[in-house]
This record gives C-alpha cells, sequence and structure tokens, in this order.
C-alpha cells in the first residue's frame, strides 16, 4: 500500500535587494487584508467563500493562485480557532505566511556554488509584472533532503520575522505493509510522555514494554512558566524571546522521544504503530486549575504528529483508535474499573499491572480485534516478557 508523506524544509532568503524586499512587503500586506476578508464571512466551507472570487480578485493585486491559498488558509485559521476556542476569547490575525503552490513558485539549482538554490515566485501582474526570483539558503540536514529527487516540493510559505524565510513542504510516496504482523501500541500520559508495547500475530501476548519519561517536558515547562509570569507582572520584556526558547527546548526533547519510539518499533517484523484518537480530549479534561495548567501544557498531539511522519519515513504504517477506557479497562479480563495511583489493579482478576502498560495492552488490541487477529470477547490474561511483566508495588522504570 503507497501513502503520502510530507516533510517541512526551512531556508532562508539571502540577502535580497531593497526591490525584492518592497515587493513581498507589498505581497504579505495584500495577502494578510485578503486573509482577514475571508474571515468576515465566518464559514469554513470552501465552495460558499469561492463564490466570492470576483470580489476578491477586485479587491487585491494578487494572482488567481494567491487568492485561492488566502482562502483556504483563512478556512484552517477559522477551524482551528474554533477546535481551540476559549471562553469570550475573539478571533484576531496580527499576521500570516503567504502560501505559494506550483502554479506560482519554482526551486532551480544553479551552478552558483554559493547560492546554488533558487526560487522564483509569481505574486500577480498588479504588484510584480515579472517574476520575483530569490537565493535561498539551507542548512545541511535540510540541503540533503532538498537534494534527493525523491522528495518532491508541494508548496512554499513565505514567513517574515525580521527576515525572510522560505518553508518547503515537500511529499514524496513510500510503500507501507498491508498485512503487518506485529501491533505497537504507544500510549501517551503525565508521568510518562510515551509508553510502548508490541503484540505479534503469532503468540497475541505483549512484550517488551518500554518507557519514555516526561520530567524533562513538565519541568521545562514549568520553569519556563514561572519566570514568563515573574516577567509579565513586573512589565518586562523578553517574554517572547523565552517563550520561543522554551518551545525548541521542548521541540528537541519530542523529537529525540518520536525517533526512539519509531526505532523500537522497527525491531519487530512488520510492524504498524497505533496510538489513540485525542481528538477533543483537552476541551473534555476537567480539573482544578493547577492540573489543568500542567495537563494542557504537557504535547501529546506533537509528539503523535511527530511519530506519524518519522514512522511514515521508515516505511511504518501509523493508525489510531478509541481512546475511551483504555486506562480503566483490564487488559487480563476485560473489567472495567477506576484507577488510582501508578497501578491498575482489577478487582475481578486480582491483575495487578502498571496502568500506562496496561492502558498500552488496551490500545493494541483494539487494534489486533479490527485486524481480525483474535477474538471479540474478552481477552485472555497477558503472560509478558520480563521487560513488561507485571509485580507487587510496581514503578515505572526510568529511561
Amino acid at each position: 500500500m503507497q501513502k503520502l508523506v510530507h516533510l517541512t524544509v526551512v531556508g532562508k532568503v539571502f540577502n535580497p535587494n531593497k526591490h525584492k524586499k518592497l515587493l513581498l512587503n507589498q505581497c504579505l500586506n495584500q495577502y494578510h487584508r485578503l486573509v482577514k476578508w475571508y474571515l468576515h464571512f465566518d464559514t469554513t466551507s470552501k465552495n460558499r467563500l469561492h463564490r466570492h472570487y470576483k470580489e476578491a480578485r477586485s479587491r487585491s493585486k494578487l494572482n488567481t493562485a494567491l487568492v485561492q491559498t488566502a482562502r483556504d488558509k483563512a478556512v484552517e485559521t477559522l477551524k482551528a480557532f474554533r477546535t481551540n476556542r476559549k471562553p469570550d476569547s475573539t478571533l484576531t490575525v496580527n499576521r500570516v505566511s503567504i502560501r505559494f503552490d506550483r502554479r506560482c513558485s519554482r526551486l532551480d539549482k544553479t551552478d552558483n556554488k554559493m547560492t546554488p538554490y533558487w526560487l522564483t515566485l509569481s505574486l500577480g501582474e498588479r504588484v510584480s509584472p515579472e517574476r520575483v526570483s530569490l537565493p535561498i539558503v539551507f542548512g545541511t540536514p535540510q540541503r540533503e533532503k532538498i537534494a534527493l529527487a525523491e522528495w518532491k516540493p508541494t508548496t512554499v510559505e513565505m514567513v517574515k520575522r525580521g527576515e525572510w524565510y522560505a518553508h518547503f513542504t515537500l511529499e514524496k510516496t513510500v510503500n507501507v505493509e498491508d498485512e503487518p504482523e506485529t501491533v505497537v501500541a504507544v500510549d501517551r500520559g503525565e508521568v510518562n510522555l510515551a509508553t510502548a508495547v508490541a503484540i505479534n500475530k503469532d503468540s497475541l501476548k505483549p512484550l517488551k514494554g518500554k518507557f519514555w519519561r516526561g520530567t524533562d517536558i513538565k519541568r521545562t515547562r514549568g520553569l519556563y512558566g514561572h519566570v514568563r509570569r515573574s516577567l509579565q507582572k513586573k512589565g518586562r520584556g523578553k517574554v517572547k524571546a523565552l517563550r520561543d526558547r522554551e518551545r525548541r527546548v521542548v521541540e528537541q526533547r519530542l523529537h529525540r522521544a518520536a525517533n526512539e519510539i519509531v526505532e523500537y518499533a522497527k525491531q519487530f517484523k512488520k510492524p504498524v504503530i497505533v496510538m489513540e484518537d485525542l481528538t477533543g480530549i483537552r476541551s473534555r479534561f476537567r480539573a482544578s486549575r493547577r492540573v489543568n495548567r500542567r495537563f494542557h501544557t504537557l504535547p501529546f498531539r506533537r509528539l503523535q504528529a511527530m511519530v506519524e511522519y518519522k514512522a511514515l519515513l521508515r516505511e511504518i504504517e501509523v493508525r489510531y483508535v478509541d481512546a475511551r477506557n483504555t486506562t480503566k479497562t483490564c487488559h487480563g479480563c476485560g473489567h472495567v474499573a477506576s484507577v488510582r495511583g501508578r497501578e491498575y489493579r482489577c478487582s475481578a482478576c486480582d491483575l495487578v499491572y502498571n496502568r500506562d502498560l496496561n492502558a498500552a495492552v488496551n490500545i493494541a488490541q483494539r487494534l489486533t480485534r479490527a485486524l481480525g487477529w483474535g477474538s471479540c470477547d474478552a481477552p485472555e490474561l497477558a503472560d509478558v516478557t520480563e521487560d513488561a511483566k507485571s509485580r507487587p508495588n510496581a514503578r515505572s522504570p526510568r529511561l
């Protein structure tokens, strides 16, 4: 089975002259106004917005392709706002990036040793009758990806952060297993950022459990959050710089964990990774103010997105299952009960198990039953390996 995998590569516009900067700024202003104009219709239907295409063209100096990507960006912005809306909040769009698709952008490689890559953009005849060519410089990892013929550029986002940057979206086709033989389940949590366990088609028993602690990320979020609150109370600057630094630190640790999860799955024969569908989890979670802040700072979905695209790069498919009661259900007998502490204690079959491992096994078994590997009845008591064994007073092992 073939699937498309996408990857983002960032390059910097190298020393553009004043005229090119002026054209990019004019295009950005037109694009920003057009996105806000589309948003005032308050609809996520592209068909309804397309009825106003002629008016949109007359309002801006942009070409057809940019008008359509502005419409799409407005729809994406409104959907994201409605999904993450807070009470009494209003949608404001202070800045946007310009999205160019294949119709109005082209990346060429030249013989120029200093700046071999040049990005050519069509801004629209009323902005610039001629196309604008910009030299792009990449870091070594990004340059290696761009140089591979198997990666095809699809869109490029021109982002202004003081200077101009080009975010290229690349895609390629990968082959994943039609009939996997090992299900690798990944559960997300607060104490353990991720817990993985594998079930093989032949034995249907969980084996080789592994934990990724979330302590470092929670500590980082807590530390930076405390510093930002202190600066805000004193009215001092650098709050945004601290937030950006925090994001980079957390992203680096998430990338490391995602790489290790994919490597863990790769050791098994014909693996498929399964995770919980977390849609709406933040809106459903209700607790004290302190617990809410601690829970909502955990980047569950971000980690899943990283695992998904890194797994596809290694030709491993990722699937999702319903997240309901994965922690409360006993994977041995199917009994559902509330959980307290770090252990799951089943009152029906007396199973004592690490709560995160129990949830991971339940996630795996939901997919194995969907694949027709096992019965739809309650699963038998698992005989797990030493790495993921059940024992009284078990504690989550460290990495």
